[in-house]
């Protein structure tokens, strides 16, 4: 059968991305290799900037926590939180969620094949050809590929090489503990609307405890050159929270995975073809966060391959459109994001710690969360916020580095 738009992959990139799709009237299918809902590797934090794209419309079943604030661990014991009055996310679970994802799609009018493993792609002038490990072959005008990190669509088509280069990727494990509402409180000292980033002892690499109804969902990340051996680094580290927050913790299902990245540099499209989300490597490098890029991602693929098919220009040079607004989404956290996470563990110490003593400075991340700005209009919001301060903030940044143990009067 032949479509306007074939979207490979059912998760919130490619799910959104048949949704814009079906909307503009495009005939679109949207394959998943497994039978949904089916697990997925992921804490399941979503920033509100993804929860715009849908309009905030979410069955309030499906939302397992709401988020106001984050809290960091640093390696040497000092600590920087920051809530807001606004929301800035959710919590959820990332099967029910991408499945709600890809009904939304259905619902406008895009056919959902489940089950089907992409194996093959081909492009011709006239068509682009995919064909399933069932030997089932459909036909489109545009492909866009949602297929994750380890993307089938991208190696077959020489966006990404055969093998990945560890040195562009993250590593990580996470998995969800039941441990009831009463031990989601014990955990969170009675406050699971925070989100809490700390270090993983030894290693250049963070860990996350993201609070759920009556799981939490705990993980660790780093470069892939770092993480070995995974396991034993994950299995460590949960004993250790064990011990820290006095709660038995069985995971249910571990589940590794590798993350993308370099999404700014990554050659994400070619004819009649674009990588979106995952595959295309929009996650934010210094935060490691995915979902609500990769929504934005399938947004304007959707209307990238709106107005290729209106013009029936499918060409690298039309579809490269793509890219370039993505980049400009992107840029101001991504860019901020990757200088601070280059520096270690002990630059991003010193910016959050001595942030968190700054009174706007919890507005400021939501409005970061929020999609409302971006890390790098944050000096000069603050120097316009706070130009009277400005030589408090500077004493105070100075003394901690100088006197860790002192504090600015």
């Amino acid at each position: 059968m032949t479509y306007d738009v074939i979207v490979v992959g059912a998760g919130p990139a490619g799910s959104i991305a048949a949704y814009e799709c079906a909307k503009s009237g495009l005939k679109t299918l949207l394959l998943e290799k497994y039978s949904l809902p089916r697990d997925k590797p992921c804490g399941g934090a979503v920033m509100y900037r993804g929860l715009r794209i849908i309009n905030g419309k979410l069955p309030k079943d499906l939302i397992e926590q709401r988020v106001y604030g984050l809290r960091f661990e640093f390696p040497s014991g000092k600590d920087a939180k920051f809530k807001s009055d606004r929301m800035i996310g959710i919590t959820v679970h990332r099967s029910l969620f991408d499945e709600f994802l890809a009904h939304r799609a259905m619902s406008m009018g895009a056919e959902l094949i489940e089950s089907t493993r992409v194996k093959e792609v081909l492009i011709n002038s006239d068509q682009v050809i995919v064909k399933s490990s069932k030997n089932q072959e459909f036909s489109g005008k545009i492909l866009i590929g949602a297929d994750g990190v380890n993307t089938t669509i991208g190696r077959s088509l020489g966006l990404r090489p055969p093998r990945k280069d560890l040195s562009k990727v993250g590593l990580g494990m996470e998995a969800d503990f039941h441990v009831g509402v009463d031990g989601v409180l014990q955990a969170t000292n009675g406050d699971p609307s925070i989100l809490h980033m700390l270090p993983v002892k030894g290693r250049l690499a963070y860990g996350w405890i993201f609070p759920k109804r009556e799981h939490l969902a705990i993980g660790i990340a780093g470069g892939s050159l770092h993480m070995t051996p995974l396991r034993p680094m994950f299995d460590s580290f949960t004993k250790n929270l064990e011990k820290r927050l006095g709660i038995s913790l069985i995971p249910e299902t571990r589940r590794t995975h590798f993350l993308g990245g370099w999404g700014l540099y990554n050659k994400n499209v070619t004819y009649r073809v674009m990588l979106i989300g995952d595959a295309a490597g929009w996650v934010d490098p210094m935060m490691g966060e995915g979902i609500a890029y990769a929504m934005m991602s399938g947004v304007i693929s959707a209307k990238t391959a709106q107005d290729a098919i209106s013009h029936e220009r499918y060409d690298e040079h039309t579809l490269e459109e793509y890219h370039h607004e993505c980049a400009k989404e992107c840029a101001g956290n991504f860019g901020m994001g990757a200088w601070a996470g280059s520096r270690g563990l002990g630059v991003a110490e010193f910016l959050l710690s001595n942030a968190s003593h700054i009174d706007i400075a919890s507005d400021l991340m939501a409005m970061v969360a929020r999609g409302e700005i971006t890390y790098s209009d944050i000096p000069s919001l603050v120097v316009r916020k706070l130009p009277g301060k400005i030589p408090e903030i500077i004493r105070h940044a100075v003394i901690s580095r100088l006197y860790p143990s002192a504090k600015a009067s």
